[in-house]
């Protein structure tokens, strides 16, 4: 779990500096703590709708749309079509929510410096 989280936090902090130094603003204090924040709270919306879709409180809507999608284009059922999507989704959310959170708050605690 921490080798995964670290892994997580490193590929942010790679965008962070790799947006930093191809963009406009340089390297500056300002800019890091702009831009960790944006991407932290996107990679905290993504590990958040992994959290939904693993929590199977959109199964039943998954399977309306696949039934449906299933009946237009007339297909026949695969081994993948009684799955239902929280067993489809095999991403572990924990470690994101986590490097998400460590990112956001390293953004928080610059603004104090």
């Amino acid at each position: 779990m921490f080798i995964r989280i670290t892994i997580y936090t490193l590929i942010q902090e790679a965008i962070i500096f790799g947006i930093l130094l191809f963009g406009k603003t340089g390297l500056n204090l300002r800019g890091y703590i702009d831009i960790s924040f944006l991407v932290s709270l996107i990679t905290l919306l993504v590990g958040l709708l992994v959290y939904i879709m693993r929590s199977g409180f959109l199964d039943r809507v998954h399977d309306g749309f696949r039934n449906l999608s299933r009946k237009i284009k007339r297909e026949e059922e695969t081994e993948f079509s009684d799955m239902l999507l929280s067993e489809l989704v095999g991403l572990q959310y924990a470690g994101i929510l986590i490097s998400a959170l460590l990112v956001m708050l390293s953004s928080i605690l610059f603004i104090f410096l």
